[in-house]
C-alpha cells in the first residue's frame, strides 16, 4: 500500500496532480482538492483557521488516499446500495455502510447522521479502513447530503470517475 506525504496547505493548488477543488458549502475558508497519482486518488481538505480567543491563525488540512478505482466502487455503491430498497438489491433494512476490497484496500461506505452546521443533517462516510490518522483512526471524510447533491461534489465525483473509466486519468 503506498503512503503519501501530507499535502501542503500552501502549494496544493499548484500541484500537478491536481484534477478539481471545490469550495466548501459550509466554511467559506474551507476548501475541498481531489488528486490523481498514479492509480491513487486523494482528497484533502485546507482551512484557513483564526483563534478568536487568541487572534493566532494557521492552516488546519487533512487527506485519505485510496486506489482511484476505489471513487467508482464508493459511486456505485452509493447508487446501487444507498438509494435503493432491499428489494431492488439495495443495503438491507437497518444496515448503513457497505465494504469491499479493491486493489488490495478496505473501503468503505456509510450513511452519517448528524453533519452539517445545524447538526441534524445527513451525509456519507468515504472510508479507507486499512489507513490510519494520527489518533490511529480509519481515515474518513464524511460529506454532508447538501454537500453532495446540492452544491455539486457528486457532479464532479462523477466527471473525475468517467475521466477514470476512460483512461484520462
Amino acid at each position: 500500500m503506498r503512503q503519501f506525504p501530507d499535502i501542503d496547505p500552501l502549494t496544493i493548488k499548484q500541484h500537478p496532480n491536481l484534477v478539481a477543488l471545490l469550495p466548501d458549502d459550509l466554511q467559506p475558508t474551507k476548501t475541498w482538492y481531489f488528486l490523481i497519482i498514479d492509480d491513487y486518488m486523494l482528497i484533502a481538505n485546507a482551512t484557513y483557521f483564526t483563534n478568536k480567543r487568541t487572534g493566532e491563525s494557521k492552516w488546519l488540512h487533512y487527506q485519505i488516499e485510496f486506489p482511484k478505482h476505489g471513487l467508482l466502487w464508493y459511486l456505485d455503491s452509493l447508487r446501487t446500495k444507498f438509494f435503493k430498497t432491499e428489494a431492488e438489491g439495495g443495503l438491507a433494512k437497518g444496515k448503513f455502510h457497505d465494504e469491499a476490497l479493491i486493489e488490495g484496500e478496505r473501503l468503505k461506505l456509510g450513511r452519517c447522521f448528524g453533519l452539517g452546521a445545524d447538526g441534524r443533517s445527513g451525509g456519507y462516510a468515504f472510508v479507507t479502513l486499512d489507513r490510519k490518522d494520527n489518533t490511529g483512526f480509519a481515515k474518513e471524510y464524511n460529506f454532508t447530503d447538501a454537500l453532495l447533491f446540492e452544491h455539486g461534489l457528486m457532479d464532479l465525483l462523477d466527471d473525475i470517475a468517467a475521466k477514470i473509466k476512460a483512461g484520462v486519468l
